[in-house]
């Protein structure tokens, strides 16, 4: 620095005459970018907006000062430029449903598909599964986590289940006449959440025994989601948050803050497991992050604290929000479509004679249940899993897009982020007609064995959500015991203990308003309902 204020002295070059230089510079390196990005970048022949191509503040614009809205003008691009589309200056964008199973390939294909950079950064856990950019170093973290989450371990800990879900049903049946709202979010979150610590620390929180179902891990795990598109673009916040006393990250941001600690938490629990010896675990079904912790399929430097706590906080946040959205919903779903709960309600008495039957039943009888199945998918689909579009990166070769009615390809070059939203997929009108309406007939009989195909709320190929067992498992046991207990207005078989009616919830409120990796509400607060005795 001495040197080139010596040398400025000596060449007489004034500050002034810097300060130009400097903009000159930049000017030119904007106009450089500007060119490349526009004419020269391996995908400026990919039809799109100019200003999409030419700078990020297009989706920030949508985003970020709009509301999470970018999907929405995605679907608009798609039907002006058709269904393969540059969404940004390195990001292309493909509307076909037909090309998901080409982008995100299988366990068993040989074709590798890292996960882009944007996707992974926001909620700073790095090194969680989630976050795994490498194709090979994924499938590794995948294959330790994956007996905790297969549909025999799911079976294995449903008595572990039932017994958070006899709380539950109980504390639904002390408010019946009470005329007190329930707010559906918070319950069901309040129930997940236990669920989730169960399968991942062995051991339960009881929320679902607080007075009012507290909802502190939920709003943690909704306000780092509500964060993702502030922090994708600035993820240098995370290490500050971070850094600071819980107090102060609290008080400057309470969002923030709420998932800060939440950070903090998982990695104590974490830090609890390794401290424990296998005489604690004897005879007792061993939680996730503990078989992790002396996993044979990890190398010792996957098995520290700090990357399982990410893994951990990552699943906490999945199992707590994505379960409670989809249950809310149901419940809004079933009682807004009688005669659906009618036909769910007389299926279920099959496997669930009586009332006094509720909790007997197992998950393996439950699978078995075709209308159930259709309902849960629809559920599925509506919910969409996680709203934002996910992007992948063949770091092999090139991808080729055809586009079957016109019969062009496109050669996607290698190394080019690509991605796909679920959201716009399962409103694809030629494969789900009127498809903002709750239809489980869609899904039955061998037509809606080929709709398979479509329903990505999980995901699909080698990344698909660990989860889905459990998810399945768990939306089975709530909604047929919930359903053969309760009955809604209009429908009713007959032996139910009472009433469940919607309170201050209309269509609208169960309508998605915006992508925050997860799908935003108009009601923020959630589904409310009233339970009451039945008057005839």
């Amino acid at each position: 620095m001495n040197n080139i204020l010596s040398w400025t002295r000596h060449a007489n070059v004034s500050r002034i005459e810097l300060i130009w230089a400097g903009l000159a510079t930049l000017s030119i390196y904007v106009v450089y970018c500007a060119i490349w990005r526009l004419y020269l970048s391996p995908i400026a022949k990919f039809p799109g907006p100019r200003l999409a191509a030419l700078t990020d503040l297009y989706e920030a614009y949508y985003n970020n000062w709009l509301g999470g809205k970018y999907i929405w003008k995605i679907d608009e691009l798609h039907k002006k430029y058709g269904p393969i589309v540059r969404i940004s200056p390195r990001d292309l964008h493909v509307g076909d449903p037909d090309f998901y199973d080409v982008l995100y390939p299988s366990t068993t294909d040989r074709r590798r598909a890292n996960k882009a950079p944007s996707l992974t950064k926001f909620f700073g856990l790095d090194d969680s599964l989630f976050s795994t950019v490498d194709h090979d170093i994924h499938r590794m973290r995948r294959a330790a986590l994956l007996p905790y989450f297969s549909p025999s371990y799911v079976r294995k800990l449903q008595p572990a289940f039932q017994e958070r879900l006899d709380v539950l049903l109980k504390r639904l049946s002390d408010l019946k006449d009470t005329d007190v709202p329930v707010n559906a979010n918070c319950v069901f979150a309040a129930f997940s959440n236990d669920l989730t610590h169960i399968l991942a620390f062995g051991e339960c929180q009881h929320k679902l025994e607080t007075p009012d179902f507290d909802s502190s891990e939920r709003d943690a795990s909704l306000s780092g989601a509500q964060s993702f598109h502030l922090l994708k673009r600035m993820p240098w916040l995370n290490n500050i948050m971070m850094a600071l006393p819980t107090w102060l990250s609290q008080s400057m941001s309470p969002a923030l803050g709420s998932y800060m600690r939440q950070k903090k938490m998982t990695r104590e629990k974490v830090a609890q497991l390794a401290a424990t010896s296998d005489d604690d675990w004897a005879g007792k079904n061993t939680p996730v992050f503990r078989g992790l912790l002396h996993s044979e399929k990890l190398p010792p430097e996957e098995k520290t604290v700090e990357r399982l706590a990410q893994d951990a906080q990552m699943l906490l946040m999945a199992g707590t929000l994505t379960m409670a959205s989809t249950l809310e919903h149901m419940v809004y779903w079933m009682v807004a479509n009688p005669e659906v709960l009618r036909k769910l309600k007389e299926e279920l008495r099959t496997a669930i004679p009586s009332i006094n039957d509720v909790g007997k039943t197992p998950l393996a009888t439950l699978e078995g249940l075709p209308y159930l199945t259709a309902v849960i998918k629809e559920g599925v689909r509506l919910i969409y899993g996680n709203s934002t579009p996910h992007f992948r990166i063949d770091p092999d070769g090139p991808l080729v897009y055809r586009d079957a009615k016109t019969g062009k390809s496109w050669v996607i070059p290698q190394g080019t982020s690509v991605g796909m939203t679920s959201v716009l997929l399962h409103h694809n009108e030629d494969n789900f007609p009127n498809s903002h309406a709750f239809i489980p007939e869609r899904w039955l009989g061998d037509e809606g064995k080929k709709l398979d195909k479509y329903m990505v709320g999980f995901g699909k190929g080698s990344r698909i959500c660990l989860g889905m067992p459990q998810g399945y498992g768990v939306l089975r046991l709530v909604l047929s015991q919930l359903w053969r207990l309760w009955a809604s207005p209009d429908a009713r078989i007959g032996d139910e203990i009472g009433v469940l009616g919607l309170y201050n919830t209309t269509a609208e409120d169960v309508k998605m308003e915006g992508d925050f990796f997860v799908a935003k509400y108009k009601k923020q607060q959630g589904v409310e309902f009233k339970l009451n005795s039945f008057r005839d």
